[in-house]
């Protein structure tokens, strides 16, 4: 071997990494940094370590100096941003030589503009050792998503994306058997084909119940079932049987915030869940469960609540009553819904009434799509204001314009005026205590009349029978 050789590969042996053991490559506070957040990366070699080179794919080398007592150096990150993404790789030369190369660490930008939702499929709440689908999904046309687990070790799964039928991207993640020995907490990202390592997100943290056996919870509503947009809404979930914390969630998967239970009076727990003015998202089926602090398990659902949200179509319904809008109790009432745009449903409301309201599949006729609704008998208690909205099958929590308000007046000696007829109380005529009392003194003179003519006739016919028995004497 020549001397000029013999130079040449002692030099390359300087740079390249060689048979040492590889050091440990790690990143804090996480391999996942939200941008503009600081970040350190470490690299750990042995105590005789002179320096440390960390190597960037596409980028030149970071020379490090060791830090005492010299088995690891830093490189720190002031603000994350897509420059500092990517997969790093780190060595360590000492006087023996060149280490060999660290396992590979992919640091990841996470920008929370555009972040995706997650939800679970049918619903986020789980028998114990059941299977449920997570759903990742965004407009924005993602190439990938990811899906975070958390706990000691975070867990990913990645899915390529897929569009749905409105044009939004989505991936599905089987998740299972779900048990209760752990916490089922996920979060989920995406990101672009040629920005691997920008991801966007997180979505808002989704948890997995696990549904028991114990009593169900009540869910009830503040503001009535039918909401305009910008109403504020808050749903209240309460139970006689003292759970310390309430969960509620919305039929599509979606899961709010959980809420420490709180005991108004003693033996009654509750929880109220203010969901702000509302919009278009807010309509849909929800249900509420109960729980234990000490139990992963969560009681049985509640009855489902529906919310409904109005002018979410540009149509307003007519509504008109038959036979009129003053009726007599026990009479039958048709109240009938149309609109001469397609709607697969209208709904019938009633003002004031904390039910939900009437619901009926459209009919075609004569160019109209129409429901009547029937009340038969009608009483007192029907009497109020009513109001019909349409619906699409498609959105069925999303209705139409309000249909002008018709008032229902029930009239009728033997009914009590509800408190949502006081309007219309003038209408119905109810006799005056005087007027009583001149039929009672007419009653009560015709019979003293009938008396007298009774005793005049029993004393005639007295008088008649002596006269016979004196003549019959003679």
């Amino acid at each position: 071997m020549t001397p000029t050789l013999m130079a040449l590969l002692l030099l390359v042996s300087d740079f390249l990494p060689g048979t040492l053991p590889k050091p440990a490559l790690w990143a804090e506070p996480d391999s996942l940094i939200t941008w503009g957040s600081p970040a350190t990366i470490w690299c750990q070699g042995t105590l005789d370590a002179q320096e440390y080179h960390l190597q960037k794919e596409g980028r030149s080398v970071e020379r490090l100096t060791p830090l005492k007592p010299g088995n690891k150096a830093k490189f720190y990150i002031p603000s994350m941003t897509e420059h500092y993404a990517g997969r790093y790789y780190c060595y360590y030369h000492s006087l023996a030589g060149w280490s060999e190369p660290s396992d590979t660490l992919e640091l990841v930008v996470t920008a929370p503009y555009g972040k995706p939702t997650l939800s679970g499929l049918p619903s986020p709440v789980v028998m114990s050792g059941g299977n449920v689908t997570l759903q990742c999904g965004a407009e924005t046309k993602f190439g990938k998503f990811i899906l975070t687990q958390e706990g000691k070790q975070k867990l990913y799964w990645m899915e390529d994306s897929h569009q749905n039928s409105y044009g939004e991207s989505q991936a599905l993640f089987p998740v299972g058997p779900v048990t209760p020995s752990r916490r089922w907490m996920f979060r989920c990202y995406g990101y672009y084909r040629n920005t691997p390592q920008v991801w966007v997100g997180p979505s808002d943290p989704l948890e997995l119940l696990i549904q028991g056996v114990s009593r169900k919870p009540s869910l009830l509503t503040l503001q009535g079932p039918v909401l305009a947009p910008g109403q504020t809404l808050t749903l209240q979930c309460r139970s006689d049987v003292g759970y310390d914390r309430f969960a509620l969630s919305q039929e599509g998967g979606h899961f709010l915030p959980q809420r420490p239970g709180r005991q108004p009076q003693a033996g009654l727990s509750q929880a109220k869940f203010p969901l702000g003015p509302v919009s278009s998202s807010h309509g849909g089926r929800y249900r509420c469960y109960g729980g234990r602090k000490l139990s992963s398990l969560w009681s049985a659902p509640s009855d489902p609540l529906d919310i409904l949200i109005t002018g979410q179509l540009p149509h307003r319904p007519s509504l008109l009553v038959q036979p009129g809008p003053t009726v007599a109790s026990g009479q039958d009432v048709m109240l009938l819904c149309q609109l001469q745009s397609p709607m697969d449903t209208f709904l019938l409301t009633k003002e004031g009434a904390a039910n939900s309201p009437l619901r009926l599949r459209s009919k075609s006729r004569a160019g109209q799509f129409q429901a009547e609704f029937s009340i038969s008998p009608v009483t007192s208690a029907h009497g109020g204001t009513y109001r019909c909205y349409g619906s699409l099958s498609t959105s069925p929590y999303l209705l139409s314009l309000p249909s002008d308000p018709l008032e229902l007046v029930v009239s009728g000696a033997a009914d009590t005026i509800s408190p949502s007829q006081n309007k219309s109380a003038s209408r119905v005529q109810t006799p005056h205590p005087q007027d009583y009392t001149v039929e009672n003194l007419v009653r009560m003179g015709m019979a003293g009349l009938i008396l007298v003519a009774l005793g005049i006739l029993l004393f005639q016919d007295w008088h008649s029978q002596r006269r016979h028995q004196e003549a019959a004497r003679r």
